[in-house]
């Protein structure tokens, strides 16, 4: 039965050297008289030699020893030759030790500590990274912003994209620890994919995610308050109805929630809601049509918190001047 092979085999693997020690030493213990199972008989014979014949002595009880002797002999080198014999039919062969696949290998430092400087890999695009893009701006973090190119055939149609380079990244293995995908950061043997991810990681990297657990936890909850608005946003049916009742009645439910106050989401500093929330607000991708512009403004007028969130981020020169002198894209 090979499950009763297997099974038998994994026994034996387990007792590996150590059951194989042990049984040497039984057999030299018992050699030695440890376990001995004449010993009995042995002492029996000499109390009655000794009994019966007044001239039992030294010699007699040598006499007896070695006869005894023979037969421990004899056991003692089957125990041997069967654990050094039957070890490989029990067991096996031995097996090769397994080499780890060149995926493992690659991943083993992606929980290093980072060096100094990010670098940020997805497309020419802003997408679902703009937003750790913006964490390490409004941080003053130096970064390396590595951008794979695109073009399409049809604009806007994703069928007809071309992206030669990431293609051929992708099929090398360089993304195997982020199942293929981007965007990803790294630094050093540091790596992390998946854009949420991202975004919370930076964000505590950089003092961004709250100063307590229950802020921390506040700022990750407005974060993806905000993500259940924008995925409402690409489900609109139209444009004219987004901005005149869904985004309206949204801001005014967000509003309600924001904990902080002053121009912040939460607490009294910078965080990744803020980020999240001026994003919405200013920066959505894909964009709407510009002439919108004025009922965005209208509706978060009448939400004095989100209010102060925007007018502070539109003072913050850092962001302004990334925002007017990034790479332009054709892709949102």
């Amino acid at each position: 039965n090979t499950n009763e092979s297997q099974s038998s085999s994994s026994f034996f693997n387990e007792l590996g050297l150590e059951g194989s020690s042990w049984l040497l030493l039984g057999s030299f213990w018992f050699l030695l008289g440890g376990l001995d199972p004449f010993k009995a008989r042995r002492s029996f014979s000499l109390k009655s030699c000794c009994d019966q014949s007044p001239s039992c002595g030294p010699a007699a009880m040598a006499s007896t020893s070695s006869t005894v002797l023979l037969p421990k002999l004899l056991v003692a080198a089957a125990i041997f030759a069967w654990t050094s014999c039957s070890w490989t039919f029990l067991t096996g062969p031995s097996q090769p030790a397994r080499r780890r696949s060149p995926s493992v290998v690659l991943n083993a430092g992606a929980t290093s500590a980072p060096g100094d400087k990010f670098k940020v890999v997805y497309f020419d695009a802003y997408g679902r990274v703009e937003t750790s893009r913006w964490l390490l701006v409004l941080a003053d973090k130096d970064y390396e912003d590595f951008r794979y190119p695109i073009s399409f055939d049809t604009p806007g149609d994703f069928s007809t994209i071309h992206r030669e380079e990431f293609d051929a990244d992708q099929k090398a293995g360089k993304f195997d620890y982020g199942m293929n995908m981007i965007p990803v950061i790294e630094s050093g043997e540091f790596r992390l994919p998946q854009s949420k991810a991202i975004e919370r990681y930076l964000a505590k990297k950089v003092g961004m995610m709250g100063s307590t657990l229950e802020e921390e936890g506040w700022v990750d909850a407005l974060n993806e308050h905000v993500g259940d608005i924008t995925a409402a946003f690409g489900k609109k049916e139209s444009e004219q109805k987004w901005f005149d009742e869904a985004l309206p009645t949204y801001l005014q439910k967000l509003e309600k929630t924001l904990p902080g106050s002053d121009g912040f989401a939460v607490g009294s500093k910078s965080s990744l809601a803020d980020v999240a929330i001026y994003r919405l607000l200013k920066d959505v991708q894909p964009p709407y049509d510009a002439s919108f512009q004025p009922k965005v403004v209208e509706a978060y007028e009448a939400c004095p918190k989100i209010k102060a969130i925007v007018q502070r981020l539109d003072k913050h020169e850092g962001l302004q001047k990334w925002i007017a002198e990034r790479p332009k894209t054709t892709v949102g």
